[in-house]
């Protein structure tokens, strides 16, 4: 038999994706088991301080050594890093400087965190914590905190409490599939998913809105998967536009089930258009760090009927994505027209436009679709499927040994 070192690259390759597959698989298996998820919180700031307050229940405070110490509803507990050390005190005395600390409840404890350096309004929280300062001399907070919990976090932060129950039930849907299927994305950190939008906004466990709770329950374990089985990048935003847009048009990756299509439904809603003007300058000034020429004099319009991925300019191709972050837009869903000296955007939609439309879903459940109808109007040729009652984990594991 005549080996190549293209088929040994190309059987290497294999081996190291089957690999990936087979580590994300038992990883997936592992927080199902589990039912509980690792959350880093305040991963937007340097976070220095915070405060605990118990507010139900009762908490244990460990270290890995010797410190032992219950907490009682309204007992106050302050945590702040110190170079490399966590250093904490109760109301009354200084309980030492540890390199880690567990905070351990009940089932029903819930606790208020507040940090105070910086300053950050106070959320509470279901679950256990871990402290540890990270190498850039942070603060790491992570909530240990069941699954259910976290997604009935999510879908209020995410959508807030005035919709129709099927939605929340699709956004549910979405929410689960998305944590399962980036449960890696922080392991270097020692946390599963953080608490802003890189992965999910998730600000503790809200008001407990009985809709949302209720959504939660009736789709538990329920996920969205490929035509391969696979769970998907449940993407989402908050209104299209009008377009829906593929994903390597946002991502440079293509995914078979999350393409632009026609939305029916996003009009005469929030986000369904807006404006921003700058000045030529500033659009002049933009334009130099590109090396692209424009003359402030020259009246300039650009159109967008449809979603496109450039925008041509002096014959040079310019990314919508790089003009929406650079000045802030809402989406990349947009036209220009200059009026005297300034520049004025006009788009429509808000978010990157991949996936489904939270607000267009809002009125798809408001006019009697099903969550069903909801998630498979958005995403293409996909599957729902209840990860406890199927056999999927399973393969997914035995397929890549």
């Amino acid at each position: 038999m005549i080996h190549s070192k293209k088929n040994d690259t190309m059987i290497h390759k294999t081996s190291e994706k089957r690999l990936v597959l087979l580590i994300t698989a038992l990883t997936i298996f592992q927080v199902v088991c589990s039912q509980e998820v690792k959350v880093g919180l305040f991963r937007n700031v340097q976070l220095r301080t915070v405060v605990f307050k118990v507010l139900e229940g009762e908490y244990s405070v460990k270290n890995k050594d010797s410190l032992a110490l219950i907490l009682k509803p309204s007992d106050i507990l302050f945590v702040t890093s110190i170079g490399d050390r966590v250093s904490i005190w109760n109301s009354a005395n200084h309980l030492g400087m540890h390199s880690e600390i567990f905070i351990t409840g009940s089932q029903t404890s819930r606790m208020s965190v507040e940090p105070v350096f910086p300053y950050i309004t106070a959320r509470n929280y279901f679950g256990d914590f871990r402290l540890l300062v990270d190498t850039a001399m942070r603060l790491t907070l992570i909530n240990v905190v069941p699954i259910h919990e976290y997604i009935v976090g999510v879908v209020e932060a995410e959508s807030g409490v005035k919709a129709h129950p099927e939605f929340y039930k699709a956004q549910a849907i979405i929410c689960r599939t998305y944590l399962l299927n980036h449960l890696q994305r922080h392991k270097d950190e020692g946390f599963s998913v953080c608490d802003e939008v890189h992965c999910q906004v998730y600000k503790g466990y809200g008001i407990q809105h009985e809709p949302i709770l209720k959504a939660v329950q009736e789709t538990n374990g329920y996920v969205i998967v490929d035509q391969q089985g696979m769970l998907i990048t449940a993407a989402f935003h908050a209104n299209s536009g009008g377009e829906t847009v593929n994903s390597e048009n946002v991502w440079s990756t293509y995914l078979p089930y999350l393409r632009g299509k026609q939305d029916p439904y996003y009009d005469k809603l929030s986000h369904s258009s807006w404006e921003k003007r700058i000045s030529a300058e500033e659009w002049k000034n933009f334009l130099q760090t590109y090396n692209i020429p424009w003359d402030v004099n020259i009246k300039f319009e650009y159109q967008q009927p449809k979603r496109e991925r450039f925008m041509i300019i002096n014959n040079q191709p310019l990314l919508l994505t790089e003009i929406r972050s650079y000045f802030g837009l809402k989406s990349t869903f947009f036209s220009i027209i200059q009026k005297d000296r300034e520049v004025i955007f006009k788009g429509r939609g808000y978010g990157h436009g991949v996936g489904m439309s939270q607000e267009s879903a809002m009125k798809m459940a408001q006019k009697g679709m099903s969550f069903a109808e909801i998630i498979n109007f958005f995403y293409s040729d996909v599957r729902i499927v209840d990860i406890f009652q199927t056999t999927y984990l399973q393969n997914m594991i035995f397929e890549n040994q």
